[in-house]
């Protein structure tokens, strides 16, 4: 019985959080999936998931098994690793996780050609809002302005941006404009639901003021189209709402008040980046980036 490849089949169904996605990240059917799982419950004589109509989910067990089986896997990764550095050639499977707005606009640009000077690698493109977890995801490169990595990851700057308050010109006609910070108070405030503290802001004067949201998103372009109908005041990174400000679709407010700069950062492994998948990739996608998006 091939233990190992159970073990991973078992920790792509966690990461999906299904055995369709798994099947399809895998190219096997759900069906092969399932027995998998099957057979390694049946090994470890202990049940790893709870399974539902309409989702899988981590026993405590199958909790406890999967951080321990990463630290396996990690390290037979790392293995591999030295042996595909030692060719020149990069390949494999590269796994990145971005933003929606920072792959449309930085990274899908330039993967063209990147494929073309690497054709041997497979690239596995993770676009998500939420804060990734570089181990526990198993990922291999990780764009933001925050990650929860180890302690030993590697964090490179890549460049900057900056929130930006907007607002629509139908919501200004309606509300009016505020012009100190303090006046945000009395308007009506569109925040992400994963932003801590998401009423909380701090500006570059040392203004600090705290606002009461009418309106929590999980997802930053449906931030911006909620402005841009006029729902409210709207803060976002500047590369995220540079289209609709030039276009006039939407209005920078307290231009005067601008807010202080946020790195954006690379992370990976030090134990991977030898790997000339991943040393190319985080070369070629900082080259030549603008010192502030």
């Amino acid at each position: 019985m091939n233990t190992l490849g159970l073990i991973q089949t078992f920790c792509k169904v966690v990461q999906c959080a299904s055995f369709t996605g798994a099947a399809k990240s895998l190219e096997i059917s759900s069906a092969a999936v399932s027995k998998q799982i099957g057979l390694l419950e049946a090994e470890l004589g202990v049940a790893l998931l709870y399974r539902t109509t309409r989702q899988v989910t981590l026993t405590e067990i199958g909790s406890i098994y999967y951080h321990e089986v990463q630290h396996v896997l990690l390290a037979l990764d790392k293995a591999d690793g030295v042996i595909a550095a030692a060719k020149d050639e990069p390949s494999g499977l590269l796994r990145v996780k971005s933003s929606r707005y920072f792959a449309e606009h930085f990274i899908i640009p330039r993967l063209s050609a990147y494929m073309r000077t690497y054709p041997r690698v497979t690239l596995d493109l993770l676009i998500a809002e939420q804060i990734p977890h570089l181990l526990e995801e198993d990922l291999d490169v990780v764009y933001g302005m925050s990650a929860q990595v180890a302690s030993n990851s590697i964090q490179k700057k890549i460049t900057t941006t900056r929130y930006v308050f907007c607002a629509s010109p139908s919501y200004i006609t309606a509300h009016g404009q505020p012009e100190h910070p303090a006046e945000l108070q009395e308007h009506r405030y569109i925040t992400h639901t994963m932003r801590e503290p998401n009423d909380c802001w701090v500006f570059s004067s040392g203004e600090i003021i705290y606002l009461k949201p009418i309106l929590y998103l999980n997802d930053a372009q449906a931030m911006l189209e909620s402005a841009i109908n006029g729902l409210g005041v709207v803060a976002l990174h500047h590369y995220q709402v540079a289209n609709a400000l030039s276009q006039g679709q939407l209005v920078e407010i307290l231009v005067q008040y601008r807010m202080p700069q946020i790195p954006v950062f690379l992370y990976y492994h030090p134990g991977r980046y030898m790997q000339p998948k991943i040393k190319t990739w985080v070369q070629f996608m900082s080259h030549d980036l603008p010192g502030e998006l």
